[in-house]
């Protein structure tokens, strides 16, 4: 009689835990979403504004050079405010993808990926995943990492590997622009039924080699 308890309160206390979770990933998704509205507002009339100002400048040195930084820094964070709206939209599925059929190797090879094995239909979003492997070589080789890049079919997967610099600290892989670059690419392989991590010196990305996860459409023809 034991058992049957213990395995029905490991049940129950797993059940807890995913609903923790659901309610966890909701309240992120309508923090983000509340964040994003509150910046998009004040962001568009301050693009606005700047947009008014003369095109030859002021006639006052200093203060063209002020107004000039922060029309700079007000597009950045308008720029960085896109990126996360994206990968919100991406994460919550409220942001469509496509699905249609290229050949994922040519893809890779074109990244500068060394790809094993023949090259076989792929459905997904080709632009996302171009994308995010642009994203992904260009954050890693900002660490002087990406020497070996490489991609084969293991199993009913594809295994994206891009070795990491050896004496890399991982919290390293999180901070600045590689952070939106690695949430970007953790978004798009979600939406394919795919994972990114790191394994063993190498950050890897493995995808489906269908990614075509039940009950999606068709592709297109």
């Amino acid at each position: 009689m034991r058992e049957p308890a213990a395995e029905a309160r490991a049940r129950e206390s797993l059940r807890r835990q995913n609903r923790a979770l659901a309610e966890l990933v909701a309240t992120r998704t309508e923090l983000v979403s509340a964040m994003l509205h509150e910046l998009r507002t004040p962001l568009a009339s301050t693009l606005a504004m700047l947009e008014m100002l003369p095109a030859g400048g002021t006639g006052d040195p200093q203060l063209d050079e002020a107004l000039d930084l922060i029309a700079r820094n007000v597009r950045r964070i308008a720029g960085v405010t896109e990126q996360i709206a994206t990968i919100s939209g991406l994460e919550n599925g409220t942001l469509p993808i496509s699905r249609t059929e290229f050949d994922l190797a040519a893809l890779l090879a074109a990244h500068g990926f060394a790809v094993a094995g023949e090259p076989e239909t792929f459905v997904g979003d080709r632009e996302r995943l171009d994308q995010a492997l642009a994203r992904l070589v260009s954050a890693v080789r900002a660490l002087d990492g990406a020497r070996a890049m490489t991609a084969e079919v293991d199993g009913e997967h594809w295994r994206i590997s891009l070795r990491l610099p050896s004496d890399l600290v991982t919290d390293r892989l999180f901070t600045g622009a590689n952070a939106t670059a690695l949430m970007f690419a953790r978004a798009v392989a979600g939406r394919h039924g795919g994972t990114i991590g790191v394994e063993g010196g190498s950050l890897v990305v493995s995808l489906p080699r269908s990614a075509r996860p039940p009950g999606s459409a068709d592709p297109a023809p």
